[in-house]
Order: C-alpha cells, then structure tokens, then sequence
C-alpha cells in the first residue's frame, strides 16, 4: 500500500523554472541546465521503482513511502522507505547509466559516460548507511526497535556495475520482489507496522531549497520577467480582462499568472508585494495587480501599499 506516494523532487521543480526563466547567455546556465537533467534523471528512476513497488502484489499489505525526511542526529532524506512485517526496508534509489566502479579506501562511485567522461560521486553505501543510523536513533526516540535493512536499486539495466568488495546489497528494481520476499517469508504481521506508519506520517518534514536565487547566488535582476505561455512557451503574455493571450500563439488562459507566481516564491522570494507583482507579471496597472492577488485569497500581511501576500500556498509539488 502506497502511503506517500511519488512526488518530484522541490529542487528538479525549482530548477525548472530557474532555467527557463534565465537566458541562455547567464554564466550559470549550463550548469544549472546540467543539474536540472540530473535531478530529472534521479526523480524518473524513484518513479519508476515505485510503480514497480506498487505493482508487486507481496507488498499489498506492506507501507511504502517515497522521500522520507524524519527528524535525526543524521541528515536523512530516505527516497523510499517500506514498512514490512517486523521490519523496515530502506532503498536508496541510483539511476546512472555507462560504466560505475564502487570503489572502496576511499569509498566512491566512479562513473565512465559512455562518452568516456569520468566522474566522482559518494559511493550511496555511505548514504545508506548514513540513513539506517538515523532511522534507528529516530525509532530509539519513539520507544521502538525494529531490524533496518537497506538496498541500493538502480532501477534501469543501461548501467555496467564493478563492485571491489561485498557490502550492503546493490540491486537491479527487477530484482527488488525477491530481495523483499526474502525478508517478508521469515516474518509475521504485527500491530507495530501500523504503530510504525503513524509515528512517520507524524513526524515527517518539509526540506526545500528556496528561493533558488539565493540558493545559487543568481541576482533577481537576471531573471526574465512576464507571464509563461504554456503553450509555445514563449514569454509576454497580455493580461485581458478575463484572460491572459499570447500573441506568439494565440493561446488563452484564465489563470496563467498563477505558475508565474509559483515560480516568484520558488526563484526569489515567500512572500510578494503588488509593486513586485507588476514588475515580475509585467502588469502596468497596480489595480488589476491587487485583483489578481487577492482573488487568490493568500494570507496577507501589512496594509495598503505596504501588503505583503504569502505565496507558499501556491506551490503544488506535484
């Protein structure tokens, strides 16, 4: 049973809105392009693992959670975490492909693109086992002891794996059922699974990145402004009376200024003003900008022109 179901990451979101929103010709393009395909890569190879997950009948009455962010001694930001029958299973998903060489003294992950580029990563037994430890000093908090299993997956068989020692199991997701069954057999059903899902569910937390301007060190300035057109994907669109039109297009839509405003919460900033609306919407008149954002309905703070309206409630991670 899914319990958290697959979300993308708030940083591949982020990025996605921080490239499209820079030109091409800003210093940090290519590498926050870079980034973004990298972040895509890994949220496409969790996808895919837990549609397998979901479709393995042996876990029906199992907890499956994806992107797990608990309070610890250790960061811990598990990308799935199943509950079974007396025991928790952590899965630390890798969706690389060319050649990887785990390496150990010191442990990395060396990665040959099929291009013949090289490049280091921290080998993920580290992460996982980083991972287990927290998970067991949060369960230690909550009065609770249960055994922790971990598993690296690389979801997709485009990858050539070289290990130099054994170590925590590093898997295939086609070999996930029968790694999970092994431990499944060997134990019962016990009222802590649910005990278990209901501390988490408690417990869990929120980890973003934003704004992503000051994250990466980007001046606001740099970003381009107006409304995005979903359609061709061309900037400018004209606010009408009812509508937003593009005239690259021709498209229409009603409410095209509220990914606009997602991406001023997530690019620079929590809250926002009705000067900083028209400036970023490209709007002229503070009139039609006040409109849009009270019809909205978001918390505001301050009066008249000293409003401020809180826009994390836009934001949809979806």
């Amino acid at each position: 049973m899914i319990i958290k179901p697959f979300a993308p990451s708030p940083l591949t979101i982020g990025l996605q809105a921080l490239v499209t929103r820079l030109q091409p010709t800003h210093p940090q393009y290519q590498n926050l392009q870079q980034e973004q395909k990298i972040k895509e890569a890994g949220d496409f190879g969790e996808h895919y693992v837990m549609k397998e997950l979901r479709q393995t009948t042996l876990l029906i009455d199992c907890h499956i959670f994806h992107n797990v962010i608990l309070p610890s001694v250790l960061p811990m930001q598990i990308d799935i975490l199943i509950i079974v029958p007396n025991a928790i299973i952590l899965l630390e998903v890798k969706n690389i492909r060319g050649t990887v060489h785990l390496k150990n003294d010191p442990r990395q992950l060396i990665r040959t693109s099929e291009s013949g580029e090289v490049h280091v990563f921290t080998h993920p037994e580290i992460q996982l086992e980083q991972y287990i430890q927290g998970m067991k000093h949060f369960l230690d908090t909550q009065n609770i002891s249960i055994p922790i299993y971990g598993a690296v997956v690389f979801p997709f068989n485009n990858v050539n794996i070289h290990r130099e020692n054994s170590g925590l199991p590093i898997l295939m997701a086609k070999e996930l059922p029968l790694f999970l069954h092994k431990h499944i057999e060997k134990s019962k059903e016990t009222s802590t699974m649910n005990e278990i899902k209901h501390i988490i569910l408690s417990h869990l937390r929120d980890r973003t990145p934003f704004p992503l301007c000051q994250y990466y060190q980007i001046e606001g300035s740099a970003l381009r402004r107006g409304v995005h057109c979903e359609n061709c994907g061309q900037f400018g669109m004209k606010k009408l009376k009812t509508v937003w039109h593009c005239q690259s297009c021709q498209h229409r839509c009603p409410d095209a200024h509220i990914q606009a405003l997602r991406d001023y919460y997530m690019l620079v900033g929590e809250t926002i003003t009705n000067h900083e609306c028209c400036d970023f919407l490209t709007i002229e008149s503070g009139h039609v900008a006040k409109r849009i954002l009270q019809k909205l309905q978001l918390p505001r703070s301050g009066s008249n022109k000293n409003s401020r309206y809180e826009l994390s409630g836009l934001y949809v991670n979806r």
